[in-house]
């Protein structure tokens, strides 16, 4: 996997993804609070679920949610991918066209050692909207359906197998082929309320990501927020003075050193 330099500010990570993108445009972008964190769906994480299951789950949706579901005779890709941008564990993982949306992803979440992982999709298969996301044997791109309200949101969807009996995902780092297609691109964590204070200013911020009314209140809370570690998420704001003295011993400690925080999202 490819690494670089901490990223300390909103300008360090615009040179950093233009370097990257520089020879490949087929990137995509996924900012995750904790570099311990690995890259797997939401149904591979505590107890793996089998494909059975997961096919249970979605029957489910199929016939008691076809009244949001906004086309007739909807594929199980399409199936899928509505009933997990509401909330069910899937086996596919968010990404963005936009970098500065992971970056706020990042920033914004709890965690003590942000990154932005980098993707290059170029030898990723692309997944047809007919085809079987439970018969794949390897990562896809899901196709993103026309109507979906987030226009930078993209999905890898990933495959399992059974290993003696039990269902298990590979972590996308993992994956074969996979490891020179990720870069990541740590933050320096001592300085995420300073670069979300440089996303808003760029525009970029719980309006500008949710995209909806939700978004604009919780926009216009922080704006009038006296609280200096506003723009941070409410666990992260007691943490905030610590933070800014411990960032020098944990740069040298990338991917090495135990923190008590432990979130997957």
């Amino acid at each position: 996997m490819n690494h670089i330099n901490y990223i300390d500010s909103l300008s360090a990570f615009t040179a950093a993804v233009e370097n990257i993108t520089e020879t490949n445009k087929t990137m995509l972008f996924r900012g995750q609070p904790n570099i311990r964190c690995k890259l797997l769906p939401q149904v591979a994480r505590g107890h793996t679920k089998a494909s059975e299951t997961e096919a249970k789950m979605l029957a489910h949706i199929a016939e008691y949610g076809r009244d949001y579901i906004d086309v007739d005779n909807p594929s199980i890709c399409h199936l899928l991918m509505k009933a997990h941008n509401a909330g069910l564990e899937t086996r596919l993982l968010d990404w963005t066209i936009n970098p500065y949306e992971a970056l706020w992803y990042a920033c914004h979440s709890s965690g003590s050692q942000p990154l932005v992982y980098v993707l290059n999709t170029e030898s990723i298969p692309q997944l047809g909207m007919d085809d079987d996301p439970f018969a794949i044997t390897q990562t896809h791109i899901m196709p993103v359906y026309g109507k979906a309200a987030d226009k930078n949101k993209r999905l890898t969807v990933h495959a399992s197998t059974l290993i003696q009996g039990r269902p298990q995902f590979t972590a996308l780092e993992e994956e074969e082929g996979m490891h020179a297609a990720l870069t990541e691109l740590p933050i320096m964590p001592d300085l995420k309320v300073k670069i979300i204070q440089e996303l808003n200013e760029f525009g970029v911020n719980e309006h500008s990501i949710y995209n909806n009314l939700f978004g604009l209140c919780r926009h216009v809370n922080l704006m009038y927020d006296n609280n200096p570690y506003g723009w941070m998420p409410m666990d992260n704001r007691f943490a905030g003075a610590e933070m800014q003295g411990e960032a020098a011993e944990n740069l040298q400690q990338f991917k090495k050193k135990y923190v008590s925080d432990f979130d997957f999202d």
